[in-house]
Formats: structure tokens, sequence, C-alpha cells
């Protein structure tokens, strides 16, 4: 391992714990420097946003530049992460022209799994994941992250339904309909919008979450937000407001079956102590 890789382990386990007690309440969003044997510094990163890409060579510049505008505003240090889910397009070279941290999966898994990746090689002392369209603005980061200051663990997007039924069409509104009833009835209810695709973690919750994770299907959300509650995780949702992207890679007829039988798998996988729930 070079000086390099020393100092990117080193920080990839730096955790909400080893911050003082005052710091573990709050994230402190401040400039911090960490030092190798070598003498190399570097700055620790606070705020990690990962994005999932499958095939988003068209979408991704536009999006990549919207984070990268926002985050150059702020004060504390970031990092995007994008994952690429096997593209066959150039979504990686696209992704690595914007100067961007790039993972790349070797074949397409799936959105839970191009997500866990990111999450788990995230920096960041908080840690977000937003879709690769920019549906959500990125300046709604912002009172998410005052959120997390104040002690919630986990922030969520809730979009409200007028805002995009309209765009999204009877078809998938009734398919989003019967996920919801689903899984409120299975495994998770008390939470509105459990598909926005803005999500905010304290850094501690995000490894302990994706840690556990197994679903690869769109219901990932969803699996994501029953463990989180089960490790006892203070949960907030706030509004945001949404913009239509057309070229959803969600179909309804080739994903739907999957999304539901994936919400009983949670089920399952609970009754067969697949996951350590003792936060």
């Amino acid at each position: 391992m070079d000086a390099s890789e020393a100092v990117t382990e080193r920080l990839s386990t730096v955790t909400l714990g080893d911050l003082s007690p005052t710091d573990s309440r709050g994230v402190m969003l401040r400039r911090l420097s960490l030092s190798d044997s070598q003498g190399i510094t570097v700055t620790r990163i606070d705020v990690s946003i990962v994005i999932p890409a499958y095939n988003e060579a068209r979408r991704l510049p536009m999006t990549l530049d919207g984070w990268r505008s926002f985050l150059a505003e702020q004060a504390y240090p970031s990092e995007v992460v994008v994952v690429d889910d096997g593209s066959t397009d150039a979504s990686s070279a696209v992704a690595a022209d914007a100067s961007v941290r790039v993972l790349r999966l070797e074949r397409n898994q799936g959105k839970g799994a191009a997500v866990r990746a990111g999450m788990l090689a995230a920096q960041g002392q908080v840690i977000a994941y937003a879709d690769a369209d920019m549906n959500v603005a990125p300046a709604h980061l912002a009172d998410a992250l005052g959120l997390i200051e104040s002690g919630a663990d986990l922030v969520i997007g809730r979009r409200k339904l007028a805002e995009y039924a309209s765009a999204e069409g009877p078809v998938r509104l009734l398919a989003g309909g019967l996920v919801q009833v689903t899984r409120r009835a299975l495994v998770l209810r008390g939470i509105q919008d459990t598909q926005c695709g803005f999500k905010v973690f304290r850094r501690d919750l995000a490894r302990a979450v994706f840690a556990q994770t197994r679903l690869r299907s769109f219901a990932f959300d969803i699996e994501v937000l029953f463990v989180a509650r089960k490790l006892g995780a203070r949960i907030v949702e706030i509004p945001v407001t949404t913009t239509f992207r057309p070229e959803s890679t969600f179909n309804v007829r080739k994903h739907l079956p999957r999304f539901l039988r994936d919400i009983v798998q949670i089920r399952l996988n609970e009754l067969a102590g697949r996951y350590d729930l003792h936060g």
C-alpha cells in the first residue's frame, strides 16, 4: 500500500464515533486535516454525494455540473461519487471527465447494488445518494444537513404527489400505488415517500445499514429504510420539489413483479434472522 492509499484507507474508516462527544451529536461541517506518517496532509471529506448510473452518459453532464456547482459554493469539503452499474455506454468516461470519483461495477447488478457500493466506499461524515437525473435540486441538501446537525440520523425527501402525478402517467401511478400498499402492509408504515431518490445519512448509520442490505432491485429503498428504523434511527422526511425527467430506467412490466417480490423478501429476511437489528 503506497502513501496515498494509506491516507485513503484511513479516511474511509473515520466514523462519527471517532469525533468528540460534542461533535457526535452534530456533524460540525468544517475543514479538518489529517496527516499520514510520511507527512502527506489531506482534507477530511465531510459530505459525499453518491450517484448510481446505468447508461446515463447523456444525462450525467447536467447532473454533475449541478452538484459540483452547488458544492463548490459550500464551506465544507465534499466529494461526488458516481457508481457505474455496468453501463454499456460512456457513463464512466463522462463522469471521469467531470473530475468526480468513479466506481465501476463490471456487470449490471441493479440500482440497489450500485448505491450500496457507493455508500460503503464514500468517505464523508454525511453520505447522501441522489438520482442520476437530478430530479431533486441539490439546494435541498442544506435543509437536510441542518436536520442532521440537529440530531436526525437519516433525512429523506418527500415529493408532492400532485407535482409529478401528471407527468408519470396512469400506469406508473397505479404501479406506485401497488408498491406503497404492499410495503405498508408487510414491512414499513409511517413514511409517506420511500422511493424519492434523495436520502442523507450520518456516516455511522449508512455503514451499519448498507453492510446488511441484500436487495439489488428498485425495492432497495424500502429495505434501507426498514433496516434503519429497526436499528433505531431517527428518520425525518422533508418536502422537496421535483423536476420530471424523461427516460426513466424503471419499466413497469419489467421491474414491477420483481419489486413486489422483493418487498415480501424483506419480511422473509427479517423472519429468518438475516438482518442484525440490534443497533
